[in-house]
This record gives C-alpha cells, sequence and structure tokens, in this order.
C-alpha cells in the first residue's frame, strides 16, 4: 500500500488537515458564540412576533486574490490575480423564532459573480450560488459575520489536449462551485451598509471528467448593500433550555452511488458505477451542532478497470473511517467529515480523505443527498445517498 507520492506529501497533507480543522473551528465557534456585551440592551427586550417577513437587499461588491497553485500539475497558474464582480441579492432574518433557533440574524440568498483569472489558460468564469450568511450583532450597527455557499460555475476555457493542454484545473465547461467566507458589516446609513470580508474559493467538477485539480483562490473584498426597508434588532432574552439532551444518539444507514467517466483498455469513454454503503452514529451538542462518528465501504467500477489498464493487482474497494461535525438547518444537514482509510491496496491517494456532504430530511426516517469526496485538494466523485434514520427523541 502507497501512502505517500512524493517527499513532499506528508508536509502537505498535514497542511491540508490544520486547514479543514480550522474552517470547522470557525464555524463551529460562530454558530455558538454568545452575544458579546456590548450587545446587551439597557431598555426591556423588544417584543416581536414570533415570525416576520425577511428583510430584503441588493449589493454589488468586487474582489481580488490569488491562485492557490496547490499541485505540480498546476504550477502554471503560480501568480496568477483573479478579479472579480458580484451581485447579491439577500435576505435576512431579524425575530424572535430565528434568535431562538441560533441566537443570530441569518441571511440567506442568491450570490451572482464574475471572475477573470488572470492567465490565459484558465480564461474566465460565471457564477450563480446560493448562500447561507449567519451574523451575529456586535453592536447596533456592526455586525460580524461567516458565509458558506454553494452553485455552479461556467468556465470559458476548459481542457482540450490540442487547443488548451495546459489547463489541469478543469475539464469541463459546468462545474459546482463553492465558497466559506467571514465578514463585517457596518451601517453607514439608516438604508446603507458596507460589508468587507474575506473568502477561499473552489471550484472543481466532482471527478466526472479529467483533468480535474480544481480552481483554488482566496480572496479579499467590499461590498456596498441597499437595504430600503429596516427595523430594531430583536433582543430577547437567550434561552438556556438544551431540549436536545433528551434526544438519543441517532443512527444513520445509507446507500450510496454514482457513475464515474474514465477510459476502457481500448482508450474509449465508458461510465462506471460506485456502489457502497455508509453508517454512522451521531450525537446532538447543541441546537445545531451534531459529533458523528461513521465508516463505509464503497466498490469503484472506474478505479477497477484504471488498475486492469495499470496491470497493477489491487482491490477497487476501499473502507474508511471518519470522524465529523453536521449543521442541523432544519430539514437540511451539512455535514464535513475527516476520513482515514482502513482498507486501501490503491497506490494513488493518501490514506487521509474528507468528506462534504448536504442531506434533505423527507421524513423522520429517511433522507436523502448528495456528498463530496476529495483527497487533499484533488475532488474525486460526488455520490447520492438514500439514507434511513433511527432515532428516540426522548428517552
Amino acid at each position: 500500500m502507497l501512502w505517500y507520492k512524493d517527499k513532499c506529501s506528508f508536509r502537505e497533507l498535514g497542511r491540508q488537515v490544520k486547514i479543514l480543522l480550522w474552517l470547522w473551528l470557525i464555524v463551529y465557534t460562530a454558530c455558538g458564540i454568545p452575544r458579546a456585551t456590548a450587545q446587551t440592551d439597557s431598555t426591556a427586550a423588544i417584543v416581536a412576533p414570533a415570525k416576520q417577513k425577511p428583510l430584503f437587499s441588493v449589493g454589488l461588491g468586487v474582489q481580488h486574490g490569488s491562485i492557490f497553485a496547490h499541485s505540480r500539475e498546476v504550477q502554471n497558474t503560480r501568480g496568477a490575480r483573479p478579479s472579480g464582480i458580484e451581485t447579491i441579492l439577500s435576505w435576512q432574518r431579524n425575530d424572535s423564532a430565528i434568535f431562538e433557533l441560533c441566537h443570530c440574524y441569518p441571511r440567506q440568498g442568491l450570490l451572482l459573480a464574475y471572475y477573470d483569472y488572470d492567465v490565459e489558460l484558465l480564461g474566465k468564469s460565471g457564477t450563480a450560488a446560493y448562500f447561507l450568511e449567519p451574523t451575529y450583532r456586535i453592536s447596533d450597527r456592526v455586525l460580524f459575520s461567516f458565509k458558506g455557499a454553494g452553485g455552479v460555475s461556467y468556465l470559458s476555457n476548459p481542457f482540450d489536449s490540442i487547443v488548451n493542454p495546459g489547463n489541469q484545473s478543469y475539464s469541463t465547461h459546468l462545474s459546482p462551485y463553492l465558497l466559506v467566507g467571514v465578514g463585517i458589516w457596518v451601517q453607514i446609513s439608516e438604508a446603507w451598509w458596507v460589508n468587507p470580508g474575506l473568502n477561499y474559493q473552489h471550484i472543481s467538477n466532482g471527478g466526472t471528467r479529467q483533468p480535474n485539480k480544481g480552481i483554488n483562490w482566496p480572496t479579499a473584498g467590499i461590498a456596498v448593500s441597499y437595504q430600503p426597508l429596516s427595523r430594531p434588532w430583536y433582543t430577547g432574552t437567550r434561552t438556556n433550555e438544551k431540549y436536545w439532551k433528551n434526544y438519543s444518539t441517532r443512527y444513520d444507514m445509507a446507500l450510496l452511488g454514482t457513475l464515474r467517466r474514465g477510459y476502457t483498455q481500448g482508450g474509449d469513454r465508458e461510465r462506471y458505477p460506485v456502489t457502497g454503503i455508509a453508517l454512522q452514529a451521531g450525537r446532538q451538542v447543541g441546537n445545531l451542532h451534531m459529533l458523528t462518528l461513521g465508516a463505509e465501504a464503497y466498490h469503484d467500477g472506474e478505479l477497477q478497470e484504471k488498475l486492469r489498464r495499470e496491470d497493477i493487482d489491487a482491490s477497487p474497494v476501499k473502507a474508511g473511517l471518519l470522524l465529523g461535525h453536521e449543521f442541523l438547518l432544519g430539514q437540511f444537514q451539512f455535514s464535513q467529515r475527516l476520513g482515514v482509510y482502513v482498507f486501501d491496496e490503491t497506490p494513488y491517494y493518501d490514506r487521509i480523505f474528507h468528506r462534504w456532504g448536504l442531506q434533505y430530511r423527507i421524513n423522520r426516517h429517511f433522507s436523502t443527498g448528495f456528498h463530496l469526496l476529495a483527497h487533499r485538494h484533488i475532488a474525486e466523485f460526488v455520490d447520492l445517498r438514500l439514507a434511513y434514520t433511527f432515532q428516540k427523541r426522548y428517552r
């Protein structure tokens, strides 16, 4: 079993693990952060209905950053300085119902962005993404926020063996898009806000076509937002009720599957099935948080054909253990997991991997969604899942 491909792999792996842990820590801390002392009002709490209409705003922003050339194959993008413009349509909650759930004032909405990657082989992109942005009140005119977004990007110049062979970052016009970021909201007048922030952005096609090293670029930017209507921040008393302590451990069993594009021994394109099973136990530790421990095993048909082509005697089955966290967002579950293979005979990747998933609860027992498997910055594939859940709500 081959653990690393070169002398630098251990150090690179360590850096990626640290990045993932820091991102998880930032998000976890932000979701669970108590209100700062500055938020405490000397007047009585504002009385508000359980739920009110979200506050609409529209914003325009600019972003500038640098390409993270994370592997040898994409060193031809090192030094590039991508720039972008973005339009943000958002709806912000400010009522007692949402405050009791997360003690914050979350925004959600649509992000539309255009980027020039400052290097001809990468070209340009247009992106449409949904975002969720919990915001926390520091004072009446200053808020802190963190943002997560997911969507799709159209890229202008994919890999082509004749026209654009140097592009090892993406090979399809359409690719999934992800963003994580933090920012500050500052009110400068009754209707206008300024929002400086830092973002880390990623584009890859999930392994549906190679090459697929992905584009990774951190950016700093600023946006100006217009909010025509406003109302005082809800400042009700924070409840200490921990109802979730009466919930038992949640157990999930999921069937997973997808089709991966690969090549036959004759060089023809073919789609190969990936099928497997995943088991997980989860314990809720907050209104929005669950810690998880799981195991998964899957058979990869594309990997089997690759091993056959390269005359490698190894099993196309992989099995691993995973430790992770879930955000419990109503009927949605957003998960982040770090795993280690306990069975992997192939020589292509490290033992450490990570998974990112979004699951929708159809009812109490059944849910469905998709999960991305990645090794360091390389997205392997996206699988679809159907899960059965068992949990006693009260002991």
